[in-house]
């Protein structure tokens, strides 16, 4: 079967061949008068180019594989398209159509006239109009191939009928449409197995959904309770804003997932046809630049207070904010100015998959792997210290120590202290460095494999599985090879979305609790009236 679907392709190519476009002028000629092969198609008057005529064709035709020796070997339901393209390309057909000077002239009729193709009749000839416009025919023997034109209109599922036709029974989006059938829009859904995709991704949603929901109350935590507001505790409040913003994009899937995924049944979405998809990938962008960034200041701040006992950015906060707010939204106005913001991947809008490592991956790692290696330098620093506080001992009285060594044991004192109060943001730093970097590794080794260029070889065999009546699951079995890892791709896209959980599992720990119930106390003393206040400043008097 998929040879017979090969050889039928191989002679429509073959059969395009014949139809000479760089010439305007030819001559009319009645197909039925001498034509053989094409009788069940043609029967009106055809143009030839010079030099050419319907006997010439139909030979040419006719050595280059269609003879019936071979045609009576192609399946009805493939031969009548097939015979249907190469006929109607090999003979297109003339028309009479008015001329601005209101004369007669032959040239192909299609809706309308086409601009530019209309012109004064020439000498000698007839005009052509070169674009295959024209060129869709039903069989004037009544076929049994299930036709329209050239166009297939029975699919069989998971394809749907292309319904972006363009002139000629053509596709607008020959990307996910062959034949008159496409692959239904979110595209990724049918390679896979039945629901597969579907759950994985509802999963993932689910879980960055919980995460900004943490992330909320972790963020609203910084900001109304005191001494949150100060540094560093200022950098994490940062951070947890940054971090609730990547999170609560998901909103926009879980309002409705495939109107953030599609344009009508087939079409993408884009953000010149999508405004929820440009918003929601800006967002998205902008969030996890600045999450990195803010992520990559925790680190700078870790290391410089920790090695070397400085305090600077707590008096550069205009800086910080300056780089890190400042450089999401240049990457985020570079990405929406350049308009690559589409969807092509799980449920959200991010930047095309061309234009993602140049415009959005490697600004990350400008950021990232400097910060890790910062990070290694922190850890490796406080191992050492703690390696030598082991071997020397503390007990001795700071009165016999050598100011040197005073100030070592110093130094220990403060690497151990400087850790004991930043664990928890040296944790999240390190969490989601290697969140970012797998889902990055992922996106540049794997997710290349889904595009339709890439898939196009195997597309052909997935079709013909399908076409001879194998269940969907069996074939996506077979095209499984060829596309990302199920489990690698589900597992990329849930380690993203932990962000948040984390974030707030690492710091919103008792003390955080402890401080809420006397701020609601607060709120209650402030608000309880006045003979409440007055009767616990009794109270206090009495004590």
């Amino acid at each position: 079967m998929l040879y017979l679907l090969t050889k039928a392709t191989t002679l429509a190519t073959l059969a395009l061949g014949f139809l000479v476009t760089t010439e305007a002028l030819g001559t009319a000629e009645n197909y039925t008068d001498t034509g053989t092969l094409c009788k069940d198609y043609v029967d009106y008057p055809v143009w030839m180019a010079p030099g050419t005529n319907v006997t010439i064709v139909e030979n040419g035709l006719i050595q280059k594989g269609f003879n019936p020796a071979i045609l009576k070997l192609i399946p009805a339901a493939c031969l009548e398209p097939l015979m249907q393209y190469a006929c109607s390309t090999s003979f297109p057909k003339v028309e009479p159509a008015p001329t601005p000077a209101g004369k007669g002239a032959l040239i192909p009729q299609c809706d309308g006239v086409i601009p530019g193709t209309v012109e004064a009749i020439p000498t000698s000839g007839v005009l052509f109009q070169p674009d295959g416009a024209c060129n869709a025919v039903k069989s004037i023997s009544g076929g049994t191939g299930g036709n329209a034109g050239n166009k297939t209109t029975t699919c069989t599922s998971p394809f749907i009928e292309d319904t972006n036709e363009g002139p000629g029974g053509s596709s607008t989006n020959p990307r996910y449409c062959m034949g008159g059938c496409c692959l239904p829009c979110p595209a990724q859904y049918s390679l896979y197995r039945t629901g597969a995709l579907e759950t994985g991704f509802r999963i993932t949603n689910t879980m960055r959904a919980i995460s900004m929901v943490f992330s909320f109350l972790l963020m609203v935590s910084y900001i109304f309770l005191p001494d949150k507001r100060s540094h560093p505790s200022a950098l994490i409040l940062f951070f947890s804003i940054c971090v609730f913003i990547f999170s609560a994009v998901v909103i926009f899937p879980l309002a409705d997932t495939r109107a953030m995924q599609c344009v009508g049944p087939i079409n993408p979405s884009t953000q010149q046809n999508n405004l929820k998809c440009a918003i929601q990938g800006g967002l998205l962008i902008f969030a996890s630049v600045a999450t990195c960034a803010w992520c990559a200041a925790l680190i700078l701040n870790l290391h410089l207070h920790t090695v070397w006992n400085s305090a600077w950015f707590s008096k550069k906060y205009w800086l910080l904010h300056t780089l890190c707010w400042g450089f999401a939204i240049a990457v985020t106005s570079v990405a929406l100015g350049s308009g690559e913001v589409k969807w092509e991947y799980a449920t959200l809008c991010l930047i095309s998959q061309e234009k993602s490592s140049q415009m959005f991956f490697y600004p990350l790692a400008a950021m990232i792997f400097p910060a890790f290696l910062v990070h290694v330098a922190t850890f490796v620093h406080i191992a050492r210290i703690s390696a030598q506080a082991g071997v020397d001992s503390e007990t001795i009285s700071r009165s016999t120590l050598s100011a040197g060594a005073a100030a070592v044991i110093s130094h220990r004192r403060h690497v151990m202290m400087a850790i004991k109060i930043q664990w928890r943001a040296a944790v999240m730093a390190i969490v989601s460095i290697l969140c970012v970097m797998f889902y990055w590794l992922f996106y540049f080794l794997q997710l290349n494999k889904i595009k339709p260029e890439t898939l196009e070889p195997y597309i052909g065999d997935f079709v013909g599985c399908i076409v001879q009546g194998n269940s969907h699951n069996a074939c996506a079995d077979q095209l499984a090879p060829h596309l990302p890892p199920y489990g690698l791709m589900i597992a990329a896209e849930f380690l993203v979305s932990t962000i948040g959980t984390l974030n707030f599992i690492v710091f919103f720990r008792s003390a955080l609790m402890h401080e809420w119930k006397d701020w609601f106390n607060s709120v209650r003393y402030l608000f309880g009236g006045k003979g409440r206040q007055r009767k616990e400043q009794d109270q206090f008097f009495v004590i």
